[in-house]
């Protein structure tokens, strides 16, 4: 059964050229590496035994992810070339300065919180610049979806900063934005492994 499914020609969607398809299988696996390490975060307040238990399924969950995007890099090799190498590299350029925006404007804001005392704030405020930086993302990758994956992660991390004083209950403040980034990023891998979704 195996042998008849890899001899099966691999189908891919038209009007996506190689980059694209490799584009959003990379996307898929470094979105999953962040969807575990917010689990990481979320499971900080839990029972040692539940946290590690979701762990598990964390890390199984980002290691299915990463086989996966694995699997549509290679596909992606029967898909025209098309595209333009200039292009490409600026495009490239201009990712790297999103993302060297990003962690500047949370290392920032990390020191700030902690400088004047608010530690328990930094989950959600680098929740909310991860959120900020996929809008830039959105446009320059041509994915409508990441505008639903900002607007998310910025809500969770409003969320967290709302309901986290409200309730009274420590564990929000790293409950709220670890599973809910974590959800939110998985949720954006299965969109980009789709690969015959829309964008």
């Amino acid at each position: 059964m195996t042998s008849i499914a890899a001899d099966r020609p691999a189908t891919v969607p038209t009007g996506r050229t190689r980059a694209e398809l490799r584009g959003r299988a990379a996307g898929s696996g470094i979105l999953a590496f962040f969807a575990f390490g917010w689990t990481g975060c979320g499971i900080s307040a839990l029972p040692a035994t539940v946290g590690l238990a979701l762990l598990a399924v964390a890390g199984l969950t980002s290691a299915t992810v990463a086989a996966l995007a694995i699997r549509n890099a290679r596909r992606a090799a029967t898909a025209p070339a098309g595209g333009d190498p200039a292009r490409g590299k600026a495009t490239g350029r201009r990712f790297g300065l999103v993302v060297t925006a990003e962690w500047i404007g949370i290392f920032v804001a990390v020191r700030l919180l902690g400088t004047f005392g608010h530690t328990q704030l930094i989950p959600a405020a680098i929740a909310l610049g991860v959120g900020i930086h996929f809008f830039p993302l959105a446009r320059l990758f041509s994915l409508r979806a990441y505008h639903l994956t900002g607007t998310a992660l910025c809500l969770i991390a409003l969320a967290t900063a709302l309901l986290a004083p409200l309730a009274g209950t420590d564990a929000l403040w790293t409950m709220l934005p670890g599973f809910g980034s974590a959800l939110t990023l998985y949720a954006t891998c299965t969109h980009l492994l789709r690969t015959h979704t829309t964008r």
